[in-house]
């Protein structure tokens, strides 16, 4: 299972933790972020401690919003108790603005986020930390207008809404095993062996290749009635799933349908009108990569 970090922070502060949970997940790990994770209804208290519980790393960001913020304080305070209970979680002080440092970090060594133009650098020396090799290739630094905060703005300025589990990032269901899948929607397959959740945001079809998924399928509702001679930007759809141009590669454009690549997971992944009168739909292949 991959190693994954809980990302404490003030609000104020999001769009350096998106950018740093977007360079996290490139490196193979996953991570834990409040608007992923958080569903109306919730308990704030109990999905925090579930999440705080679950994770390999506790990585706070640091800065005059966060020190003094009560859910900032109140979180580090639970990693810090499970570290000297003895749980497997190691904590991550991450300095992002100057200010006064909360006491009980004293002596730790801190990862200095403070410079945009040495964030790289810092990146680097986290990963390293972690005890993972820092691939170069997945930053795309270069390509900063593509990032996932373009994404998600644009998905914003549409009314789109940033979709929170289980439509979060959904080709994390790639290669899942349809009982792990039942398990995680607390839903049955049907005689096909294939899952659909269903909300009054998002339609979701997960199909199996024997025991395994090997296609999503999510219907963006709000995007409805959408015909198929009409153009789309696919940024703003894609940023709704909190998923930024630069992990992509753009292969070709029709008016109906955009396609692009993932290399990095081997996924083929389509922004799509199916019919007239239908929402936009985002697709995850496995099986038609490279076709």
């Amino acid at each position: 299972m991959a190693a994954s970090v809980f990302l404490s922070h003030n609000s104020k502060d999001k769009e350096f933790v998106r950018k740093l949970a977007r360079d996290i997940e490139a490196h193979g790990l996953k991570y834990w972020l409040d608007e992923a994770e958080m569903k109306i209804g919730d308990s704030l208290i109990k999905k925090i401690r579930e999440g705080i519980d679950t994770v390999n790393y506790f990585a706070v960001i640091l800065s005059p919003n966060s020190v003094n913020a009560p859910w900032v304080v109140n979180e580090l305070d639970v990693a810090m108790n499970l570290q000297i209970q003895g749980k497997p979680i190691k904590v991550l002080p991450l300095l992002l603005k100057e200010c006064e440092l909360p006491g009980f970090l004293v002596g730790k060594v801190y990862g200095d986020f403070q410079s945009e133009i040495d964030y790289e650098n810092s990146f680097k020396n986290l990963i390293n930390s972690m005890g993972f090799v820092y691939n170069k290739t997945v930053m795309n630094s270069e390509r900063s207008s593509n990032n996932l905060s373009s994404a998600i703005n644009k998905a914003n300025a549409k009314c789109l809404p940033l979709l929170t589990k289980p439509f979060h990032r959904p080709f994390q269901y790639m290669g899942m095993s349809i009982q792990k899948a039942e398990e995680t929607f607390s839903v049955k397959a049907n005689d096909a062996g294939n899952i659909i959740i269903e909300t009054d945001e998002c339609r979701m079809f997960l199909e199996a290749e024997g025991n395994f998924i090997s296609y999503v399928e999510v219907d963006l509702k709000a995007t409805a009635p959408h015909n198929q001679n009409e153009e789309f930007d696919s940024e703003s759809i894609l940023g709704a799933f909190s998923i930024g141009l630069q992990e992509l590669d753009f292969e070709r454009k029709k008016t109906h349908c955009h396609t692009y690549y993932d290399h990095r997971k081997k996924l083929k992944v389509s922004v799509s009108c199916l019919y007239d009168g239908a929402p936009l739909t985002v697709a995850f292949s496995s099986k038609y990569y490279g076709m």
